[in-house]
C-alpha cells in the first residue's frame, strides 16, 4: 500500500515538474487544429502529448502570444482562453518565386527580407515551392521566425498529407518530379480545369522523348515574368530551357498550389501534344497534330494583334479627345510691380 502511494506521489511530483519547470520558448505560438507538433520549428515548445491534451480540450487553433520565459501550464492555459492574435492575411500566389514573395511579405509585415530568406533556405524542401500558394494568416505583430516557419510547416503539413493520399514518399525522386511538373502548370495557366491537360501536353511529350520546348522553364528566377523570345532562347543554355534539352528541369520553377500537384499526379488521359492561348487570351486550344497547332497559333497571332492595335486606337481617341488643361495665368510677383512703379 506504502509503495503505492509512494508511486502516485512519484508521478504528481513528475507531472508538477513537467507543467511548472520554466522553459524558453517563442513568443508566438500557432495550435494547429490537427493537433500536430510543426515539422520546421525545433522550438516548439508543446510535443505530441502536449498537443493530444490541447485536442481533447477542444482547444480553438490560432496564434497564441506567451512570454518568452514561461511554464507549459501557462501555454496551456492561454490556449485554452477563446481569444487569439489579431491577423493580417498574406498570399503566395500560384507560379510566384520566393524572392517575389518575400519582397511582397517583408514590406507588408516590415520584416527583414534576408532574415526571411535564410530561414527559408535552411528548411525548404526545393529552391522554389516549398511554401504552397494560398491565403495565409499571420499575426500584425509578428517576427521573422514565426512568419516564415509557419508557412513551411503548414505547406510541409499538406505535402505530407499529398505524400500518404499518392503513396510517394516526400523527399523520393518521384515527388520532386511531380512539383517540378506541377510548377510548369502553375506557370502555363491559373485555370484550373486546364491543369489535367498541361500536365497530358507534358506526360505525352516525355513519353515520347520530345522537349518540352515551354516558355515557363525559360520564367526562372529573374527571368520569372519576361516574355520569351528567340533570342531568350539561344542565349539561355541553363538546364532550364526546355527548348535545348530533352526531360524535365532540375529543379521546380515557382510555387504550385495543390490544384497543380493533384493535375501532376493524375494528367487527364489524351494525346494531345501541343497546345497555345485561345483568341481571348484566357484558355488554351490544345491539338494532336503539329500542322493543327501551327494553324492555331497563326490565329493567335492574328488576334494578339488585333487586340494591340484596338488598344493602340483606343488610347489615341482618348488622348485626342481629351480637354486640354486650360494655361493658368501667372500673377505678378512683389518684384514686378515694384519694377512697374
Amino acid at each position: 500500500m506504502k509503495r503505492k502511494i509512494k508511486i502516485v506521489l512519484l508521478f504528481i511530483i513528475a507531472i508538477l515538474i513537467y507543467f511548472l519547470f520554466p522553459l524558453k520558448t517563442p513568443q508566438l505560438l500557432y495550435i494547429y487544429e490537427d493537433a500536430k507538433s510543426p515539422p520546421y520549428d525545433a522550438n516548439y515548445p508543446l510535443n505530441s502529448f502536449d498537443l493530444a491534451i490541447l485536442k481533447l480540450l477542444n482547444v480553438k487553433k490560432g496564434w497564441i502570444r506567451v512570454p518568452h520565459q514561461t511554464k507549459k501550464l501557462e501555454i496551456i492555459k492561454t490556449a485554452l482562453k477563446s481569444n487569439r492574435e489579431k491577423t493580417r492575411r498574406m498570399i503566395m500566389y500560384g507560379g510566384s518565386t520566393i524572392e517575389e514573395f518575400v519582397r511582397q511579405i517583408s514590406k507588408q509585415a516590415n520584416l527583414d527580407r534576408q532574415k526571411l530568406l535564410n530561414i527559408y533556405n535552411k528548411y525548404a524542401l526545393f529552391p522554389e515551392a516549398s511554401i504552397i500558394a494560398k491565403h495565409y494568416h499571420i499575426p500584425f505583430k509578428t517576427n521573422e521566425v514565426s512568419t516564415m516557419e509557419h508557412m513551411l510547416n503548414v505547406s510541409a503539413l499538406l505535402f505530407e498529407k499529398l505524400s500518404k493520399k499518392y503513396a510517394t514518399p516526400l523527399k523520393s525522386k518521384k515527388f520532386k518530379e511531380k512539383v517540378i511538373i506541377a510548377s510548369i502548370i502553375e506557370k502555363e495557366t491559373q485555370n484550373y480545369k486546364e491543369m489535367p491537360l498541361i500536365a497530358s501536353v507534358i506526360y505525352n511529350r516525355l513519353k515520347k522523348g520530345m522537349k518540352l520546348q515551354m516558355d515557363a522553364t525559360l520564367n526562372y528566377k529573374h527571368n520569372s515574368h519576361k516574355i520569351v523570345t528567340p533570342e531568350m532562347i539561344r542565349k539561355n543554355n541553363s538546364a532550364f530551357n526546355s527548348y535545348k534539352h530533352k526531360g524535365l528541369p532540375p529543379e521546380p520553377i515557382a510555387s504550385i498550389s495543390k490544384a497543380s500537384l493533384d493535375a501532376a499526379f493524375n494528367p487527364a488521359q489524351t494525346e494531345y501534344l501541343y497546345f497555345v492561348k485561345s483568341k481571348d487570351g484566357k484558355s488554351h486550344i490544345f491539338s494532336k497534330e503539329y500542322k493543327s497547332h501551327i494553324r492555331n497559333v497563326k490565329r493567335y497571332k492574328a488576334s494578339l494583334k488585333k487586340r494591340i492595335k484596338l488598344k493602340k486606337r483606343i488610347k489615341q481617341l482618348i488622348e485626342h479627345n481629351t480637354p486640354k488643361a486650360p494655361k493658368l495665368m501667372l500673377l505678378p510677383t512683389t518684384v514686378d510691380i515694384l519694377n512697374e512703379n
